[in-house]
């Protein structure tokens, strides 16, 4: 997968353009990865967090081998929905399990095997309980797991409102809007037919 699959666009001759928030993704998401913790990507839509931590992650799977798992949610899942999305996201044999703590065995087995990142996007769809299950499986001593939280700001509430949670989060970046000048900076690198133009 190309860095330009992760833009909502597919522009021919778009270019991703090095941000000052990209820039600390990258720093941030290493050190993330390197401690196996976990860290919480949070801001508004649209202000580049998902394209950055693909564009970095992808960084990552290229000059590590470092494998990612991305795991997306789209409604507000429970803690059965998240081990069954685990479940296929480590593509584990068989049916899935139908009891919990078989469940669970399962999956903190396949996680033990060797190191993982996980990306959880739109994560501002986690419950306390949803949040409390990645909690669960990255506490595990045989875990070998980073984990990447990237949502709105709802992630960053729910987050902060469950101290246990809360305590563990490594590192936390709020993505905010770029400056104007910031604004003229960018949109010329970011495709030719801006930097043929003068700003204004």
């Amino acid at each position: 997968m190309t860095a330009p699959t992760y833009q909502y666009v597919d522009l021919p001759d778009a270019s991703i353009v090095t941000t000052r928030a990209l820039l600390t993704a990258r720093e941030n998401i290493a050190d993330t990865v390197a401690a196996r913790a976990m860290m919480c990507i949070h801001g508004n839509a649209g202000f580049g967090k998902t394209l950055a931590v693909n564009t970095c992650l992808h960084e990552l799977e290229d000059a590590r081998g470092e494998e990612v798992c991305r795991v997306t949610f789209r409604a507000r899942p429970t803690a059965r929905a998240v081990r069954y999305e685990l479940f296929e996201t480590l593509r584990l044999p068989g049916e899935p399990p139908r009891h919990p703590s078989e469940f669970d065995r399962l999956v903190k087995t396949a996680l033990a095997e060797r190191p993982r990142t996980f990306l959880v996007d739109e994560a501002q769809w986690l419950s306390g309980e949803a949040f409390e299950y990645f909690r669960y499986l990255w506490d595990e001593r045989a875990t070998q797991i980073a984990i990447v939280f990237v949502g709105g700001a709802g992630a960053h509430t729910v987050l902060r409102r469950e101290p246990m949670l809360s305590s563990r989060i490594f590192i936390w970046q709020q993505f905010i809007r770029l400056t104007p000048e910031e604004v003229l900076d960018v949109v010329p690198l970011f495709h030719p037919v801006w930097g043929r133009r003068r700003p204004g």
